[in-house]
This record gives structure tokens, C-alpha cells and sequence, in this order.
């Protein structure tokens, strides 16, 4: 007779963005979910906040992908700026479509950084150590902590082309955030739970004109693949956004998302460079203060 512990983590790098507290949690040695990059574990938040606790999902790069993901500086960045277009769409935007949505929120969760400090071990007759549980978390990992949301989750757009056009509000805000931010920023592989008449999202991409998020910022060669697949809507028109590339068919995206270590060195010179094919940029209409 034997079984695993439960995997812990340090407290939190980061602070929480409600209350400024730190975090820890402790989760369970199985994924209940997997997405194309990350798997999922449940788990409890612990520390001296108003979320002690509660209820958490720790995230966990799958081996293939944690050699890129070592330094988790940039994914954090990329959830506080799409939070600041969050804000920004819900103060002086949600009223100019009030007449066609039944939604009135978007939230972007920012997640908690922490380190691995017990990988769980299986122990004989329940408390004798035989051997260290490394199938999914190594010691020392950075992993990222959400809130536990209820709910089905979805996949919204990807960074890559794909878009589930029947969330409209969910594809124009994609576009809105390029739009507004003169071309230079776009927030996309929108992802997680609509509540009611909120959107509730995780773990977003940005490309930007310079590639500063990270792997899954693909530039302005990534935003060139989301604006040829977006299909501009009533929501589009009515905020009087514009598509350059609007009939030009390109093949569509994959669901999952694009990290820049699966484009051509082609496409990452292009975006390094923030030579775009079909616009440039210009000077921003909103700009999320730098983080």
C-alpha cells in the first residue's frame, strides 16, 4: 500500500493584482486537463490573503515546451497589458455596442509565479519515501497559479489564424487592441470561460511590433496571420475598425497555439524587423502604461 503526496510550491514571486498578497499552493501529482503546451492541476492556495484556501489551478509546461519557458517574465507581462485593454474596452466601449451584446465584461486573470519546492514522492505503507514523482513537474520549475474557474472552457482565437467567430466580442476585441494601439500591440489566443455575461480569460498571447512577450509573440508577422482570417462583424463596424487584409484568403491558422520556434527563420527575420506586408505603425489612439 502506498501513494503520492501532493506536489507545493514556494510563495509566489508576484504579489496578487486584487489584494498584494503572496500565495502558495498545493495540488495534486495528476493533470485534469492538457492543453496543446500546459497541463493543469488542481489544487489549494494557501498564504495570509482573502484567497487563502481557495481553490487554484497550477499550470505546468509539458517537457517538450518547458526549455522555452524557463523565464516566464514576458507571459506575465503579456496577461497585465491585455488586462490594461480589459479596463480600458469596459470604460468608454462596451456602451457603443451596448445595442448588439448581451456581455458587458472581459477579464483577464493574472496569474501567480512561483517555484517548485516539494515534488511529490510516493511512499511505501503511506509514509516511508521510496520514489520522486517527476512524470509531469521538476524540481525547481517555475509554474503559474490562477483562481479555480467554474465553468466550459473555450478557445476564442488563436495567435495563429484561428477564430471561433460566433464570440464576436471575443474577435473584435482582438482586433480593437491592434487597432487602438496604432498597430503596434495585438491581443489574441483568447481562451477561457464565459460567465454569464463575462468573459473570464487565461494565459493570452500578444504580438507586438518589437516581439518583447515571448515565444508566443509572433510579431508583426502573427498579427498579419490573425487579421487575414478575421471575419469583421457588427461589432467591428460599429467601433469603426478597419481590416487591411480583409479578402485576401489566407489559409486558416491552427487552433492550438504558435510558438515563434515553429515559423520559418523567414517569418521571425520579418518580425524582428516589424516589416508588415499590409500596414505600418501609427500613433496609438489608448497605450497600456509599460509594465
Amino acid at each position: 500500500m502506498g501513494a503520492y503526496q501532493s506536489h507545493e510550491t514556494y510563495n509566489s514571486i508576484n504579489t496578487d493584482v486584487k489584494d498584494g498578497k503572496r500565495y502558495w499552493a498545493r495540488f495534486v501529482d495528476k493533470p485534469f486537463a492538457k492543453g496543446a503546451s500546459r497541463l493543469a492541476f488542481q489544487g489549494t492556495l494557501y498564504g495570509d490573503g482573502p484567497r487563502n484556501g481557495s481553490k487554484c489551478v497550477t499550470k505546468v509546461f509539458k517537457s517538450e515546451y518547458a526549455q522555452h519557458f524557463v523565464q516566464m517574465a514576458p507571459d506575465l507581462a503579456a496577461s497585465k497589458k491585455a488586462l490594461g485593454y480589459a479596463e480600458e474596452f469596459g470604460r468608454n466601449y462596451f456602451r457603443r455596442i451596448r445595442n448588439y451584446i448581451h456581455e458587458n465584461e472581459i477579464e483577464f486573470l493574472i496569474p501567480l509565479i512561483a517555484k517548485m519546492q516539494y515534488v511529490s514522492t510516493f511512499n511505501v505503507l503511506w509514509f516511508i519515501p521510496y520514489d520522486t514523482d517527476s512524470r509531469y513537474v521538476k524540481s525547481n520549475e517555475h509554474v503559474s497559479i490562477e483562481p479555480f474557474i467554474e465553468g466550459q472552457y473555450d478557445k476564442f482565437n488563436s495567435n495563429g489564424g484561428y477564430e471561433k467567430s460566433i464570440h464576436e466580442l471575443m474577435t473584435t476585441f482582438c482586433h480593437w487592441t491592434w487597432y487602438i494601439s496604432g498597430h503596434k500591440f495585438m491581443v489574441c489566443d483568447l481562451q477561457g470561460v464565459k460567465s454569464g455575461r463575462k468573459y473570464i480569460l487565461t494565459d493570452p498571447a500578444i504580438h507586438s511590433y518589437d516581439c518583447r512577450f515571448g515565444n508566443t509573440d509572433l510579431g508583426v508577422v502573427g498579427m498579419e496571420m490573425v487579421l487575414g482570417n478575421h471575419n469583421c462583424n457588427k461589432l467591428c463596424r460599429e467601433l469603426g475598425l478597419n481590416n487591411p487584409m480583409t479578402g485576401l484568403n489566407m489559409r486558416s491558422g491552427p487552433r492550438s497555439t504558435t510558438y515563434s520556434f515553429q515559423v520559418t527563420e523567414e517569418d521571425l527575420l520579418r518580425a524582428n524587423r516589424g516589416s508588415s506586408r499590409h500596414f505600418r505603425p501609427m500613433s496609438a489612439i489608448f497605450e497600456v502604461n509599460n509594465l
